[in-house]
């Protein structure tokens, strides 16, 4: 099995030989200059969605240098916002053709809950629901609830805010609910402070100020504990945890590919009796690399192009990284467990499978690459 850091030197090299072997295309030798920049640099993240799903207030939550708004063909993995999933999100995760790097948020989580304070765990049930959906599991890795502005929000808040609140939260409770029925009652001109309410309600909104009087007569009387408060509740940590599960960890693994498919692209577009051998280097990277071969598994099984067993399928799904590819993550259990004890017992059931003389060559075939799976993580557990 070719390691992650063999992964990256392999794939280097072949973006090399194309740039070699295509000098006299100026057009092929601008893209591959470009793919071959892109390479060295970070891991890229597309955040794609309808008009107006929040786009802007999640890159901003998320504070991250390497996410892009908008689809491009220069993206390793994607984040797809939408509200409630529509015929329309689906079309636009259908042009994915593996699903493995792609994460759909449901942003703008808390008008899913209809701004109610508890808003958002009815978000997170919804969530919950679609992920188990088995045509949306086919078009994604994963699907997380967030509300971008309460996220934004527990960044930001500033003092003046903090006592705004405050101040809000001492009404009288019939009062108060009265006040954030409606954007028009809290603006009401006749009232004080309308300038400092407007600037609330564009950090917050109607359900974040809710939030946070409620919060705040709880006894979150400190900024910093509120705005902590808030970005749990918003979704932002499961986020955060998601995207390191299926992107961070896989980093070397989606920036190769997005290297092998730009070669590919370039050998589609510009054949030549010469580009033999780089055809057949593509090829033995994809094929030798155990990480393509779990990554086009998870694909097949997501997809149902493999049909294993339900039990057997969770199982192979987790192994094959679909909760995070650490050892323990990998085997379902917490790292202080005896996961190289548990792996052999894992091992030795998936050997089974793959010559279990009943199943069809396709799922003997899966199994056999969910066996060194098991293998890879013995080797991780057991390496000096």
């Amino acid at each position: 099995m070719i390691t992650q850091e063999l992964l990256t030197e392999d794939t280097r090299a072949m973006l090399e030989w194309a740039l070699r072997l295509y000098r006299g295309s100026a057009k092929a030798t601008n893209f591959l200059t470009q793919q071959r920049q892109l390479f060295e640099e970070p891991l890229r993240v597309g955040v794609t969605g309808r008009p107006k799903a929040g786009k802007s207030t999640l890159l901003d939550a998320l504070d991250e240098d390497d996410f892009i708004e908008g689809h491009t063909s220069d993206v390793d993995a994607v984040l797809h916002l939408t509200g409630p999933v529509r015929a329309e999100d689906r079309s636009a995760l259908q042009g994915n053709p593996i699903p493995v790097n792609t994460i759909v948020v449901l942003a703008r989580a808390d008008e899913l809950g209809g701004g109610r304070v508890d808003a958002m765990s009815s978000a997170k049930m919804i969530a919950r629901r679609l992920r188990a959906e088995p045509e949306l599991g086919q078009l994604c890795q994963d699907v997380v609830a967030v509300a971008g502005l309460l996220a934004v929000a527990g960044r930001t808040l500033t003092d003046a805010e903090f006592d705004a609140l405050v101040a809000l939260a001492a009404l009288p409770r019939e009062e108060l609910d009265e006040l954030l029925l409606s954007t028009d009652r809290f603006m009401n001109p006749a009232l004080e402070d309308v300038v400092l309410r407007q600037g609330l309600l564009e950090c917050l909104g109607l359900f974040g100020i809710r939030l946070c009087t409620t919060l705040v007569r709880r006894g979150y009387g400190d900024p910093s504990r509120l705005a902590a408060e808030l970005v749990q509740r918003s979704g932002l940590n499961d986020l955060r945890l998601s995207i390191r599960r299926h992107f961070t960890e896989r980093a070397p693994v989606l920036k190769a590919r997005s290297a092998l498919v730009a070669v590919e692209t370039v050998l589609r577009a510009e054949p030549r009796p010469e580009a033999r051998g780089l055809h057949a280097e593509v090829e033995r990277i994809q094929v030798t690399t155990q990480d393509f071969r779990e990554l086009r598994l998870l694909a097949a099984l997501q997809t149902g192009r493999i049909e294993l067993p339900s039990e057997i399928a969770t199982e192979a799904e987790q192994l094959l990284g679909l909760s995070g590819t650490s050892p323990a993550n990998r085997l379902g259990s917490d790292d202080g467990a005896d996961l190289l004890h548990i792996a052999m017992a894992v091992l030795d059931r998936w050997q089974a499978y793959a010559s279990n003389p009943v199943w069809r060559r396709a799922q003997t075939t899966a199994a056999k690459t969910v066996v060194h799976t098991c293998e890879a993580i013995i080797d991780t557990l057991t390496r000096p």
